[in-house]
C-alpha cells in the first residue's frame, strides 16, 4: 500500500491578531511540500526468521509527516492489532523481548488517518532458520544468507556446520560454515530460499526480493512534479494575500484620525472672525 498526504487545516482568527495566522500560513508552506513522503518499515536485526525469546525491534520512518504512526501487526490469531497490546511501544517503534510463535505474522506502520507503509513477514521457529534480509534488496547489493541451528531452550545458536542450500527447491551450493553470500545480487537471485543441516533437517523457506536499480540518465530530474508545483504555487498565493491583508488591517488599526483638508480649515477660520 502506499502513502497518501495528509491535509493542512486553516484556523482562522480575529482580524485584530493576524500574527498566529501569519506564522501558521507560512508554517504550512515550508512543512506541507514534504506530502509525497512515505512511510517505511524496518526492523532489528535485519531479518525475517527468528528463533524462540530472541528480541526484535520494529521502527516507523515517516520524514515530513504529520501524523502519529503506530506499528500494527496481523497474526493467526489476531488482526490490525496496535504494538500497546502485543509490545513495548517507545515512540513509532515497537519492541518484542522474547519471541514466541504466536508473533509470527504480517507486520507495517500505520498513521491515525489510516496511511499504511510497506509490511515485513515474520516467523518465530525453531531448530534449523536462514537468516535473511527483510526487505528488498537492490541489484548491486551484497547479502549473506545464514543458516543457524538452536536447541529451543539453548542460549545461543550455531552456524558452525556443513550447510547445503536451495534455491527454488534446486540445489545451489554446499557451505563448511553454515553461510551463502551474494557479492552483487541480480534479478536472476530471486527466489526461495531454504538450507539443511546434516543431522537436524531443513529451515523454512524465505523469500529473497531483489528491485531493479532505476537507470542512470544524463537529463537532469525534474526540480518539481506538476501536482507538488501547483500545490506551491497554492500555498504562496495564500501566503501573499494573507500577508498583504495583515499589513493593510495593520495601518487600518495604527494610523491617527486623518487631518482636514487645508481649504476647509481655512474657512472655519474666516467664519469664525466674523463672528
Amino acid at each position: 500500500m502506499f502513502y497518501s498526504p495528509t491535509h493542512c487545516g486553516l484556523v482562522f482568527y480575529n482580524m485584530k491578531s493576524m500574527e498566529p495566522l501569519l506564522i501558521f500560513s507560512l508554517w504550512t508552506l515550508i512543512h506541507c511540500l514534504d506530502f509525497v513522503k512515505a512511510a517505511t518499515l524496518s526492523i532489528h536485526p535485519s531479518r525475517s526468521v527468528f528463533f524462540y525469546y530472541e528480541t526484535m525491534t520494529l521502527s516507523c520512518a515517516v520524514p515530513g509527516s504529520f501524523s502519529s504512526w503506530t506499528v500494527k501487526r496481523n497474526t493467526s490469531t489476531r488482526s490490525s492489532v496496535s504494538c500497546e497490546t502485543w509490545g513495548q511501544l517507545n515512540g513509532s517503534s515497537c519492541t518484542i523481548k522474547g519471541v514466541y510463535p504466536s508473533d509470527s505474522g504480517v507486520y507495517w506502520c500505520e498513521s491515525d488517518s489510516g496511511e499504511c507503509s510497506n509490511t515485513i513477514n515474520i516467523r518465530v521457529a525453531t531448530g534449523v532458520i536462514l537468516q535473511g534480509p527483510a526487505v528488498p534488496l537492490t541489484e548491486g547489493d551484497s547479502v549473506t544468507l545464514n543458516c543457524s541451528y538452536k536447541e529451543k531452550y539453548a542460549k545461543e545458536s550455531t552456524s558452525n556446520f556443513n550447510a547445503e542450500f536451495y534455491r527454488n527447491g534446486a540445489f545451489i551450493g554446499n557451505k563448511s560454515e553454515g553461510r551463502f553470500t551474494f557479492i552483487h545480487v541480480s534479478k536472476e537471485n530471486e527466489g526461495f530460499y531454504k538450507c539443511e543441516h546434516p543431522t537436524k533437517g531443513e529451515s523454512p523457506e524465505i523469500w529473497l526480493e531483489v528491485t531493479a536499480r532505476a537507470p542512470s540518465t544524463t537529463a537532469p530530474p525534474p526540480l518539481m512534479s506538476l501536482p507538488r508545483l501547483a500545490y506551491t504555487i497554492f500555498l504562496f498565493i495564500l501566503f501573499t494575500g494573507i500577508l498583504i491583508l495583515y499589513i493593510s488591517m495593520h495601518q487600518k488599526f495604527t494610523q491617527g484620525p486623518t487631518a482636514p483638508p487645508a481649504a476647509e480649515t481655512e474657512a472655519k477660520m474666516r467664519e469664525s472672525d466674523r463672528l
